[in-house]
């Protein structure tokens, strides 16, 4: 969180309202809520409440029309914010780009700027430019995103039901889609992607993969179909009719 703070301060083109939900265990971060008290607005909350709630009290508390929704495992290019505001358009969401250091299966940049402990913020900004193109691609529908507020209140932001952070990202863009609302990818920016180190390595990851299967048994069990990646990038299947909702 401490890297994801300095590096959106220190890159906005803009003064933006900057909110941190912090989901409990607040002492473990008490170091960095004083160095930035004064300057982004923190929301800790008393106990785990899980990402889902966490991020639907940030966006409730948000302010402005269009909001970015980003977790602290990612760090944040120059002038993101006037770069994604080129292209705000009703009904559109926007996912920027991402670097990790390691091949992605949702064809990421590949470049290593090191890991939580000796991350190199000051050559990732030097970098990152290099790899920009003034493209919008159609494989957007991940973190983050970057999206009119009524929209995500609109549906009710993320169902709280899920019993982990797996699949509930799928379950909320499936409710945007079904209001028409369309993905896209900037190409324009990338942000880097520690790719969440705390939660699939070492002793969690067994505990993890699990919570992800139920995760799954949730979704299936909601829409009657399972969460299954399409050719169109999308959630839904196509010209078919479970539980009562046509999909077209």
């Amino acid at each position: 969180m401490d890297i994801c703070l300095e590096s959106v301060l220190k890159t906005q083109s803009n003064t933006n309202e900057i909110i941190v939900v912090l989901d409990g265990f607040a002492e473990e971060s008490s170091y960095v809520v004083e160095k930035y008290k004064n300057k982004v607005y923190f929301l800790p909350l008393s106990q785990n409440m899980g990402m889902q709630y966490s991020l639907n009290i940030g966006v409730y508390n948000a302010s402005s029309e269009w909001i970015l929704v980003v977790n602290d495992d990612n760090v944040f290019p120059m002038n993101w914010d006037s770069i994604l505001s080129q292209d705000k358009t009703d009904k559109l969401v926007i996912s920027p780009n991402q670097i990790e250091k390691s091949p992605s299966i949702f064809n990421f940049i590949t470049k290593n700027f090191g890991g939580v402990n000796d991350f190199k913020l000051d050559e990732y900004l030097l970098t990152e430019p290099k790899f920009r193109k003034e493209e919008l691609t159609e494989n957007g529908e991940i973190f983050p995103f970057f999206m009119q507020k009524k929209y995500y209140m609109a549906v009710g932001g993320f169902d709280t039901w899920y019993p982990s952070p797996f699949i509930c990202d799928w379950d909320f863009f499936l409710k945007l889609e079904m209001i028409d609302i369309k993905f896209i990818r900037s190409q324009k920016l990338a942000f880097y992607h520690f790719g969440s180190m705390a939660t699939k390595n070492g002793n969690e990851k067994e505990k993890f993969t699990q919570s992800e299967q139920t995760a799954a048994e949730m979704f299936e069990y909601k829409w009657g179909f399972g969460p299954i990646r399409h050719q169109n990038n999308s959630h839904k299947p196509n010209n078919t009719n479970i539980k009562g909702i046509k999909y077209e």
